[in-house]
């Protein structure tokens, strides 16, 4: 059985990828993951660069990203693959480490433990850059290992690469190298061998030198006052620490941190000897970096859990190396304590997602091709840039635009909107300004509204404008509602019809709209998907709310099925019901009869549909 530890690990891998893989694209893209798309999107790594320069990481996940995406596409789900395959690689790096560290047993518990953590599996799931980092970290703690048993040229230069991807992945890496230099200056006495890593740690720098502009730049006027999503220092701050970090229940893991370190202080009297031990460094890495965070965070705030969970490899070193202390059986209740926790609670979550996919959908479904979106959205501005350019609708970055030039927003507005008869206002956290004023400057009417509330703390909303109609309406039905405008588009698997109602006078009744495609016999064009009947706006606008004079939009979508290729007439009609049971119903009549001598429909359009 000499190859059991092979075998041990292969299984944790196909563990580990059957934690992660199934649900990836359950979720639609998040704040964060989208800029990540958005900043990958680029046509080349120079552009990439750029986006990058404009935020607050450094670029080398990115350039990862960017090569993925030109290799295997963009779906949320081959994206987020990426890191999931990171996370598999950094499962085997903490074996690596334990194993290096310690021995074959503390480097299997410490994968277990690592792949089980909740933090890390919430991370594992998104398209950002932690969970390289923590495989980054994995590897630096591991090369810095090896070359301090063995310093030769070898071990230094893995050393200096790993370090260096450290760095140039996520600024907290500058911590964990740090800790490693520490170590390093306080237990290597002879000169000879502190010079190797002096010059290691110089080549970590040199290779640095580049970004440093960028990063003082980051620092001084991208986020000035810090990170805006950073935690204060305060208890209840440090409690989301714990169990961000940790894991819950916090007091647990606080025992098995107290029962891996107590007994070595005790045991090796003197520092220097407590710093030799393998353990030892694992918890330098930790206490400086989550110290001088909280330290620093008092001046320049930068308290995130996130970025440090670049100590979730060594924290599951440390653990793996408590639960070894135990006897057999011991360790082995403990252990399956741990899994059945793992598998059943969770003590992180994932962050807030916004059904973007289904309103973006939406949006595109009831959009023509002369109409636009217009994304009044800060941040999460780019997640939506992705939906919409999976479903290829027009859209505008208005909330963002009018950010960076506010004294050129009306004009740049008006020049874009120039053609567009209809606009959809995608309305959520947008602080600066309300739109409304400069549409309606610009000839629109806000025609409909609808709140898509995901979230009790949240809510989105959908503004539909039309520009103010100056022409005839294209017929009147039952003598009162003027069809003012009428448009059609045809998309991948379905057609959009998105009409423009003003009554003459308040109608006395319900009306349903209907609308259909006709072959060239003049007949029903399919059974299925070629009609849609309802009130007005899919239901949400019934005319009996309609006031005299007022503008009203009306969107139906079809999704004919079975439907030959060929030339298609779009027809509309209005009825109402006359009995409550809406058995019995009454036809509008249409004062366009040129398409039936009875008048009960008019042909607004015709569709090519391939």
């Amino acid at each position: 059985m000499r190859h059991w530890p092979i075998f041990a690990m292969v299984a944790l891998l196909i563990f580990s990828a059957v934690l992660l893989i199934p649900t990836l694209d359950r979720l639609p893209l998040w704040v964060d993951e989208g800029w990540t798309v958005w900043a990958t999107d680029a046509p080349n790594l120079a552009e990439v660069t750029e986006r990058v320069n404009e935020d607050v990481h450094p670029p080398l996940y990115f350039y990862a990203l960017y090569g993925w995406r030109q290799v295997t596409g963009d779906t949320v789900f081959e994206m987020r693959y990426f890191t999931v395959l990171t996370t598999l690689l950094a499962v085997a790096m903490v074996y690596r480490l334990g194993r290096t560290l310690l021995n074959i047993q503390t480097g299997l518990i410490a994968a277990l433990l690592y792949s089980l953590q909740d933090l890390m599996q919430v991370l594992s799931q998104e398209i950002r850059q932690y969970p390289m980092q923590q495989l980054l970290a994995a590897l630096t703690l591991w090369a810095y290992w090896r070359f301090w048993q063995r310093p030769n040229r070898k071990n230094g230069v893995i050393f200096a690469v790993a370090g260096s991807a450290l760095l140039w992945t996520q600024y907290w890496g500058g911590f964990v190298l740090l800790a490693m230099a520490i170590h390093a200056l306080l237990t290597c006495g002879l000169r000879r061998k502190l010079l190797l890593f002096v010059l290691a740690n110089g080549a970590i720098g040199l290779s640095y030198l580049l970004w440093l502009p960028v990063l003082y730049r980051q620092m001084t006027q991208e986020i000035s006052g810090g990170l805006g999503h950073a935690l204060s220092n305060s208890w209840d701050s440090y409690k989301v620490l714990a169990f961000q970090l940790l894991g819950r229940p916090e007091l647990f893991w606080l025992i098995l941190l107290a029962v891996a370190i107590i007994p070595i202080l005790l045991r090796e009297r003197s520092s220097k000897k407590f710093l030799a031990h393998p353990i030892a460094m694992p918890v330098l890495v930790t206490l400086l970096t989550v110290g001088l965070t909280v330290a620093i965070n008092d001046e320049y705030a930068i308290l995130s859990f996130r970025a440090l969970s670049v100590i979730l490899p060594v924290l599951a070193v440390i653990f793996a190396y408590a639960l070894m202390q135990f006897r057999g059986y011991e360790r082995g209740v403990v252990a399956l304590f741990i899994v059945a926790q793992g598998l059943t609670t969770t003590s992180a979550d994932h962050p807030l997602h916004l059904p973007w996919p289904e309103i973006t959908e939406f949006v595109a479904e009831h959009t023509t091709a002369d109409e636009i979106a217009l994304i009044e959205s800060n941040f999460d501005a780019y997640a939506q840039f992705y939906y919409f350019d999976q479903h290829g609708t027009a859209y505008l970055p208005t909330e963002l635009q009018r950010h960076e030039q506010e004294a050129d927003f009306q004009a740049w507005l008006g020049e874009k909107l120039a053609d567009a008869g209809g606009v959809w206002v995608v309305q959520h956290n947008a602080p600066y300004r309300d739109i409304r004023p400069e549409l309606a400057q610009l000839g629109y009417l806000q025609t409909a509204v609808l709140v898509w509330n995901p979230n009790p703390n949240w809510s989105v909303e959908l503004w539909r404008f039309d520009r103010s109609p100056q022409d005839e309406p294209r017929a009147v039905f039952d003598e009162n509602l003027q069809l003012a405008r009428a448009t059609t588009s045809v998309f991948d698997d379905g057609v959009t019809i998105n009409l423009l109602w003003s009554p003459i006078t308040k109608p006395e009744r319900n009306y349903t709209i209907s609308v259909f495609l006709l072959n060239e016999g003049g007949q029903r064009a399919c059974e299925i998907g070629c009609g849609h009947d309802s009130y007005p706006f899919e239901n949400r606008t019934p005319t009996l709310d309609w006031n005299p004079g007022g503008y009203y939009f009306d969107g139906h979508v079809l999704h004919p099925q079975h439907l030959p290729p060929g030339r298609y007439q779009v027809g509309v009609k209005v009825y109402y019901f006359t009995d409550t049971n809406f058995t019995q119903l009454e036809i509008a009549p249409a004062s366009d009869c040129s398409a039936n001598p009875t008048c009960e429909y008019i042909i607004i359009d015709t569709v090519e549909i391939n």
